[in-house]
């Protein structure tokens, strides 16, 4: 049989029938499963991945401010660092809107933080007036002074008005309305729905206000000290929080221990 005549029975190699390939999803049975939504859990791991990180920038700005303020020319060397610090502070509160936008409930539950640090929370966050503190007493003009202490007044008034408008939405939060979509637990009733709903964009509003006034305060501060001044507030104010942080870990990790050991 001469090598170009085809085998009986088969088909030429450029006739032959290629087998069907199915498509990847196909051959594994089915599509692969969408990403799961967000769930609060996930955002509060994101701001907790997120805080431990600005924790550790923190530690390293204070860690500047007090080698600065030990140098003979202390102004050049402070004024950047103070920048940098307000800068580090508006960026906390930043990444916190960015959650509360996502899921409000979660940025009104800080898990991120530990409990000794939750033990200064005063509408979701730190008490603006607690930076006065870090003020060095007496320091400065008349003028500034004077300044100082009507900021401190404004900022007192400006809380007392928070205060008020956290109860107003505590009182709503047990309103006819709120308390029978809790009662029904009927996630499909648009009345029930707008009613939680309304209280939800009331929280993240005053949340944001909150936010707010904190970050305001500190600006002001600094804005009303001098370059030294407002380095010296600036490293106690951070050096405070760091070591409440520290305590806290260490009371969280040792009471842990103790249970374990239980």
């Amino acid at each position: 049989m001469p090598a170009s005549s085809p085998v009986p029975g088969k088909m030429p190699p450029q006739e032959q029938q290629q087998p069907t390939r199915s498509p990847p999803q196909e051959r594994r049975g089915k599509l692969p499963p969408a990403n799961p939504p967000p769930t609060m859990s996930s955002f509060s791991d994101d701001m907790a991945a997120f805080y431990d990180a600005w924790a550790e920038r923190e530690e390293e700005l204070a860690a500047a401010l007090t080698a600065a303020l030990a140098m003979p020319r202390r102004d050049d060397a402070v004024a950047p660092l103070v920048d940098a610090a307000v800068g580090h502070v508006a960026a906390y509160y930043e990444h916190k809107s960015a959650l509360a936008d996502r899921d409000v409930v979660a940025a009104l539950d800080p898990r991120w933080l530990n409990p000794l640090e939750r033990t200064f929370l005063w509408a979701w966050g730190w008490k603006p007036a607690l930076v006065f503190r870090f003020v060095v007493n007496g320091a400065g003009s008349p003028e500034q002074r004077r300044a100082m202490e009507e900021l401190r007044a404004a900022t007192a008034a400006a809380e007392r008005e928070v205060d008020r408008e956290v109860a107003a939405v505590q009182e709503s939060l047990a309103g006819p309305r709120v308390l029978a979509a809790l009662r029904r637990q009927s996630a499909r009733n648009g009345e029930a729905d707008e009613a939680v709903a309304a209280v939800g964009r009331s929280l993240r509003v005053l949340l944001g206000t909150a936010d707010a006034l904190r970050e305001r305060t500190v600006r002001a501060v600094v804005g009303l000290l001098e370059p030294e001044q407002a380095a010296a507030f600036v490293a106690a104010m951070l050096g405070f929080h760091i070591s409440v942080r520290r305590a806290g870990r260490d009371w969280s990790s040792g009471h842990a221990g103790g249970r374990r050991g239980i």
